[in-house]
């Protein structure tokens, strides 16, 4: 029986984290515009517009690592919960390995099972109850997964419609996607900003009642 205390505020941090950054990307991104069209124009030479935009960039990259930084986590948290959940005899459908393999098994970008999962974990975590194979899931786990897994789809959808036609390369296409893609942006920061409030929210229910479920006090369990 392994801690969860501190992987669930490590999550909570890095989720939070990747929400924010996004909209700040979204933000520099709305002030980088007059140079990007004065660029595409050809009244701003390319250096001025990359120092310009520049800042976007470095927020996106670190929007990126840290994503990759709580993806991990949350994988390792979901972990510990299931084997856990196993070693107190709440044995369900989904193995510890799946908590691995499911961002991964189609059809991906939905992330179908992470969300069957996250729905057996908040069962097996129910600490009032022995039929918890039967015991209702709260909605913040299907709200998670229509604002992780459902809506972004209409994001990827929009990006690849914008480029049919072909951006070109280097600042050139770095100019053209922060204009025209400029509400896909941010409609992209503020979906992503709500899936990860939705994402603390049920990590740390869940927490909550797994803590309860096998006795977990200050970090031990």
């Amino acid at each position: 029986m392994r801690p969860i205390s501190g992987l669930t505020t490590t999550l909570s941090i890095l989720v939070s984290v990747v929400g924010v950054l996004g909209v700040l990307f979204a933000a520099i991104n709305e002030t980088a515009l007059d140079e990007a069209r004065s660029f595409l124009i050809g009244s701003l030479d390319e250096d001025r517009f990359v120092e310009a935009y520049g800042p976007a960039l470095t927020i996106q990259l670190v929007q990126s690592l840290a994503q990759l930084t709580a993806g991990i986590t949350v994988i390792v948290w979901m972990h510990r919960l299931v084997t856990n959940h196993r070693a107190v005899g709440r044995v369900g459908r989904w193995r510890p390995g799946w908590a691995i393999g499911g961002w991964f098994a189609p059809p991906l970008v939905l992330y179908v099972i992470p969300f069957l999962m996250f729905r057996e974990i908040w069962r097996a975590s129910d600490p009032d109850s022995d039929d918890w194979q039967n015991s209702p899931v709260a909605p913040v786990v299907t709200w998670w997964f229509v604002l992780f897994g459902a809506l972004p789809l209409v994001f990827v959808a929009a990006q690849g419609i914008d480029g049919l036609g072909g951006l070109g390369t280097g600042a050139e296409a770095v100019a053209t996607q922060a204009i025209d893609q400029r509400s896909t942006i941010w409609g992209s920061a503020v979906l992503n900003m709500a899936a990860a409030v939705a994402m603390v929210a049920m990590a740390r229910r869940i927490a909550d009642r797994h803590r309860r479920l096998v006795g977990e006090r200050n970090g031990r369990a």
